[in-house]
């Protein structure tokens, strides 16, 4: 019997993102090494229910009315769609091989039509990291990531360092947030900001605690990674959203540095575009090995900053949108916000390389209050209610 079960985006993804599946991961490792069993729930969210993650280019034709758009997007899965048919099978090993997961998939639907999890009775339930407390204009508040369903009712449930969007929480949807947040039993989010607001709902304080795959180290990974065949090159990582800004001054950065591009993502076409070498069918695995053997990283995601952090590589991360406060939420509290670029700006030649001595006794920290937190509301209530004591009810 799992004792803790926890929900996100993990084995269900939109462009099968590398972060969503190994924070997943990160946090169960980091709960079996406090002696805590955990599961996964395989959910399958409802703004994914119809997203085709093996043929992502039948999706393209949703957006026919719109020709711009639907030639860029058709474009970039014409060159990608047998290399995507091949990491969504590496995905799926790696799912299935590394996490501990419910036998069944759940949609919000299903979940809510269930009294149970199958066997599984677990103590504690967890809403996971990522962008999960949001509302979305076309498909609302998912009751799944608030634990809304009838198998986590009476139970612990605990927010770890959710994300919160920026916007979409006014009027009846903000009372019914509201709603939601005061049902979990303990609650903290990913960035300072969204930990202000929580406070503000619930009228005590909030903490801020880091992201779970930060809560391992280099290490650790090395364990599960595919170590890159080629050395000594600058890796551009595109996640989801292209940049063709941020593709030309990572060309420019690889020029200075006397050092190869390397790019990793779902912009195969960039190799005919562009010219430099595109890996757009690298498992976790790989994406892992790429990130250990690159000289400098290149993103514009979350968790490309994450893992140029754990293996201490000098890195610049472009913006997605000016509100988006998870690149500033992390960045700001290390101290590296000159490692920030505008979706439209240039990086610059005169920023001096990352502290990473600083950098390191700055999560130091961190890592201690967000490994305390899971101890402290977790971890400890899971042992309670495993040696037959009733655990803490949600208020």
């Amino acid at each position: 019997m799992s004792q803790v079960a926890t929900i996100s985006f993990t084995t269900h993804s939109r462009h099968l993102n590398y972060g969503a599946v190994l924070h997943g991961w990160a946090f169960q490792q980091v709960l079996k090494r406090m002696g805590c069993e955990s599961v996964v729930i395989d959910y399958l969210p409802r703004s994914l229910k119809n997203h085709r993650f093996k043929w992502p280019i039948l999706d393209t034709f949703r957006c026919w009315r719109r020709p711009a758009v639907f030639a860029r997007r058709f474009l970039q899965w014409l060159f990608s769609t047998c290399a995507n048919l091949r990491k969504w099978r590496k995905f799926e090993r790696f799912i299935h091989s590394q996490l501990v997961v419910t036998p069944e998939t759940y949609t919000e639907d299903s979940l809510v039509a269930a009294e149970r999890l199958g066997d599984l009775d677990p103590a504690v339930f967890v809403a996971e990291s990522d962008v999960i407390w949001k509302r979305s204009r076309r498909f609302g508040m998912d009751r799944g990531f608030f634990l809304d369903f009838p198998a986590a009712a009476g139970k612990r449930k605990v927010a770890y360092a959710p994300s919160l969007a920026k916007v979409g929480f006014e009027g009846e949807d903000g009372e019914r947030f509201a709603r939601y947040v005061r049902t979990f039993s303990a609650v903290s989010s990913r960035e300072r900001a969204g930990a202000e607001v929580l406070a503000g709902i619930l009228g005590r304080d909030v903490p801020w605690l880091l992201d779970p795959t930060l809560l391992l180290s280099a290490a650790d990974y090395a364990a599960i990674a595919r170590p890159a065949k080629r050395k000594g090159y600058v890796l551009l990582y595109s996640c989801m959203k292209f940049n063709a800004n941020m593709v030309r001054e990572a060309k420019r950065l690889a020029t200075r540095l006397g050092k190869p591009l390397v790019e990793v993502g779902n912009f195969g076409v960039n190799r005919l575009v562009f010219g430099h070498e595109v890996i757009d069918d690298a498992g976790v695995e790989e994406w892992l090995g790429l990130f250990m053997g690159a000289d400098y990283v290149v993103c514009n995601s979350f968790h490309g900053i994450c893992f140029s952090l754990v293996f201490e590589k000098p890195f610049f991360a472009f913006r997605r949108s000016d509100s988006d406060w998870r690149f500033t939420g992390i960045c700001g509290e290390l101290g590296l916000m000159d490692r920030l670029v505008d979706r439209d700006g240039r990086i610059p030649d005169d920023v001096p390389d990352v502290d990473y001595g600083r950098v390191r006794g700055g999560l130091k920290g961190h890592v201690s209050r967000s490994l305390e937190f899971i101890a402290k509301n977790i971890v400890r209530p899971a042992d309670r209610a495993d040696a037959g004591q009733t655990p803490e009810g949600a208020g």
